[in-house]
């Protein structure tokens, strides 16, 4: 069985899209990846914790590339089965998740497309990849 997967996706949820055999569904993974959080009394570049200022950025930056790991993670065990990947999105985490699927075991022979998209509705997803797929032989 052929299945063609389309994937919306940015750091907030991806939207998988799939088709096979004429037939179609559509999944939402919601990440975990957690948006800067201000405290009160900190600044731009610093922490307060006590009467000593921290700068955490390095450790967020970790928490935030293991959190972005686990999601594509999350991802990859759903589309594992799909023939042709269509990655699109507004954002700069689709080319991420690229780079990630191609150093991933399994998936690197598989056709991989990638678009730049602004947010669209359930209908309006399902639309853009049955005419991305129209026509294509996998």
């Amino acid at each position: 069985m052929k299945k063609q997967i389309g994937i919306w996706l940015n750091t907030d949820k991806a939207v998988l899209v799939s088709l096979a055999d004429g037939n179609e569904s559509i999944h939402t993974i919601e990440s975990q990846i957690e948006s800067r959080e201000r405290f009160p009394g900190e600044g731009k570049n610093y922490s307060r914790l006590g009467s000593m200022l921290v700068n955490p950025s390095k450790k967020l930056t970790e928490k935030r590339k293991h959190q972005l790991h686990h999601y594509f993670d999350e991802i990859l065990h759903d589309i594992e089965d799909a023939s042709s990947i269509y990655l699109f999105g507004p954002s700069k985490t689709k080319k991420l998740f690229e780079k990630e699927m191609k150093n991933h075991r399994g998936f690197g022979q598989k056709v991989i497309e990638v678009e730049n998209a602004d947010k669209m509705t359930k209908n309006q997803l399902i639309a853009k990849v049955k005419d991305h797929f129209k026509g294509r032989e996998v």
